[in-house]
């Protein structure tokens, strides 16, 4: 599971288009593991938590600095980042929430977190948990799904 953030510029962009754009290509990532879409803490209001959308990866590749303006305008985007991820099955969550009330005082870890990060396994687990309680919707839904992409349609997992 991995942690996405996005300045609050750029979220609802990421959400509409199903891409995010990152410096550089994150390590261990794999087709079809789980993103929590996060907002910076300081681009939400008080009452707002940062994570309001869950998504799988998709693909991840390499972008061109045009294609990085088309789809980021008015960040840079050329300038500052390298790599696209195109996620599916992106779902608004029915409870957003903080890490904090997913995993606690271990949350403080990700606080530093830039761009993104891959969940260490107890915070995995202990969001996992924390969906299926407060979300149990969107965890139905993923497991119901056979919908996948075209790009996936003929892939073989294993």
């Amino acid at each position: 599971m991995f942690l996405f953030k996005a300045s609050g510029r750029t979220y609802l962009r990421v959400v509409k288009r199903s891409l995010h754009a990152f410096p550089n290509r994150p390590q261990e990532v794999e087709v079809g593991q789980l993103v929590l879409l996060s907002k910076n803490r300081e681009d939400c209001t008080p009452s707002e938590a940062q994570i309001q959308n869950v998504a799988k990866i998709l693909d991840v590749r390499p972008a061109t600095a045009e294609e990085l303006e088309r789809q980021f305008p008015g960040v840079s985007a050329g300038e500052r980042f390298e790599v696209i991820i195109e996620l599916y099955w992106l779902e608004p969550l029915e409870t957003p929430f903080n890490l904090s009330q997913a995993i606690g005082p271990e949350h403080k870890f990700y606080n530093t977190v830039q761009d993104f990060s891959k969940l260490r396994d107890p915070d995995e687990l202990a969001v996992f948990g924390f969906l299926v309680k407060k979300n149990p919707r969107v965890v139905l839904s993923y497991l119901n799904r056979n919908d996948l992409p075209e790009k996936l349609a003929d892939r073989e997992f294993t």
